[in-house]
């Protein structure tokens, strides 16, 4: 692999996620609201969702994983001093938006800078 195909790679790897995103809403478009106590809809999940989760209680619930992972971007956003409600949106775009996807596209310019390196030490032997 050259530096010209790993540069490629990291350009696909931030722009694959968003095409992917954006696709799949304009594919899938708005989720219904009305109501239906078969699905969760829209409204039914910004209302309190009474349908059983897909997922165990350790994931799902509030005592679970995602119950810490909220209380934590509510101390987050309460410790930056920018309110509870305000600073947990920021506290959750910064996290989800920004560094964790950072974290996986440096580590993947790592692993192919890597490897390029790799590729170009067994070629001088």
């Amino acid at each position: 692999m050259t530096w010209r195909r790993a540069i490629v790679v990291l350009i696909l790897a931030g722009i694959v996620p968003w095409a992917t995103l954006f696709a799949t809403n304009a594919w899938l478009g708005e989720p219904p609201w009305p109501h239906d106590p078969d699905h969760c809809t829209r409204r039914c999940h910004d209302r309190g969702c009474p349908h059983d989760p897909r997922l165990p209680d350790v994931l799902t619930s509030d005592e679970g994983l995602y119950g810490a992972t909220i209380h934590a971007l509510f101390e987050a956003g309460s410790s930056a001093g920018l309110g509870r409600q305000i600073g947990y949106g920021l506290a959750n775009l910064v996290l989800f938006c920004a560094v964790w996807p950072g974290l996986i596209w440096g580590l993947l310019a790592v692993g192919l800078a890597q490897r390029v390196r790799l590729r170009r030490l067994r070629g001088r032997r």
